[in-house]
């Protein structure tokens, strides 16, 4: 479709000038981190082009109509638009965006697709059909003449911009660089926008040796990738996407405050951005545990032997010592939880007995003391 057919779908508005801000040469962006023009003003997202089964493609034949079978924004352009159709352009060195050169690629397209992979999306997608323009048409119609050496050469920008019924097209678009090849397309530089959240169960504190559920969600829920768990630096584990989700649960975090995050990384780089969570704090403190004391008589008689059982929960590895007052009696190992002590030596009067955990890893778990029981011992 020739430019005049266009300008009368678009209005002024696709052609008009737009006020645009030069990168200055301490901002410019490098060939490697973005186009040489630096930023669009008007473009507010990337484009992402997918294939009839749904899979993200990133390059094509200049001949092929349509350029893909769908070509969808990651940003809502206008609130409220219902149709999204697709133009093409040459980037002019030393020419803001706005006064670029193109045409209309694509018909008007109603959006969300009533069928196919895309269906339940609500951002903005052109529809490609049979006899849509194609990059070969666009090459010959506005033909590229920087030079190899220019960062410019073979460079074409693809704008999606979106309307509805009674209202011309949007100023505002979403839009992505490709670079033709001979017969060859390929997306280059634009990448769509990701987010990552992370929610961590439990939220702040947690037990040595508890299990803690780490769980990110990544948008838009199209983007195919892995998330990287991490603890600081630290890469715990990682997790492949799965419709904008991955989870991860760990026993092993050590002691102390952890900084968790989640970092995304997409498979195809060139269609989606890697994108990291708001890093969140979890801090792991030892087991408290918790100790009691029973006495298997509280008033005996002088040289009357009397058992005293210590339980210690959860059930941790570790000693429990039994004191009369200050004064230690004896120390015992803990077995499945439990510590027994016998004794006939207490002295005729009442005694204050408690007994006292000591953990076999301090860091895991904590100590604990018993209640007082109280023994009384006749002559």
């Amino acid at each position: 479709m020739a430019a005049t057919a266009a300008a009368s779908l678009a209005g002024s508005a696709v052609f008009a000038a737009v006020a645009y801000v030069a990168p200055s040469a301490s901002s410019a962006t490098t060939a490697a981190a973005g186009p040489p023009w630096g930023t669009d003003p008007n473009s507010v997202g990337a484009l992402i082009f997918y294939n009839s089964a749904g899979k993200v493609v990133t390059s094509g034949n200049i001949a092929d109509s349509p350029i893909a079978a769908y070509v969808q924004g990651s940003k809502t352009i206008r609130s409220g638009d219902t149709k999204a159709t697709l133009f093409g352009y040459l980037p002019k060195q030393g020419q803001s965006p706005g006064l670029w050169s193109g045409e209309q690629l694509s018909a008007s397209t109603t959006y969300p697709p009533t069928a196919g992979p895309l269906k339940s999306s609500t951002l903005p997608t052109v529809s490609g059909a049979s006899g849509d323009e194609t990059l070969q048409t666009l090459e010959a119609d506005f033909p590229n003449t920087a030079p190899s050496s220019s960062p410019y050469y073979g460079l074409y920008v693809l704008r999606l911009l979106t309307s509805k019924k009674d209202e011309g097209v949007s100023v505002t678009y979403d839009s992505a660089t490709i670079k033709v090849t001979g017969t060859t397309w390929s997306v280059v530089f634009v990448q769509a926008k990701t987010a990552t959240a992370l929610s961590v169960s439990p939220a702040s504190t947690a037990y040595h040796g508890a299990t803690v559920k780490l769980s990110a969600t990544v948008s838009p829920k199209t983007a195919a990738g892995s998330v990287q768990f991490r603890d600081g630096s630290k890469t715990l584990k990682s997790v492949a996407v799965k419709s904008g989700a991955a989870t991860y649960s760990t026993t092993t975090l050590p002691d102390g405050v952890n900084k968790l995050s989640a970092v995304f990384v997409p498979t195809d780089s060139s269609a989606y951005a890697t994108s990291t969570s708001v890093t969140h704090s979890l801090k792991v403190i030892p087991h408290a545990t918790v100790t009691s004391l029973k006495a298997s008589k509280t008033t005996i008689k002088k040289g009357q032997k009397v058992t005293l059982t210590a339980t210690e929960t959860p059930a941790v590895a570790g000693s429990i010592a039994f004191y009369d007052g200050k004064k230690k009696l004896g120390t015992v190992k803990v077995s499945k939880g439990v510590a027994t002590y016998s004794t006939t030596k207490l002295a005729v009067g009442t005694h204050s007995i408690r007994a006292v955990f000591t953990p076999s890893v301090a860091a895991n778990d904590s100590a604990s003391t018993s209640a007082i029981v109280k023994i009384r011992v006749t002559a």
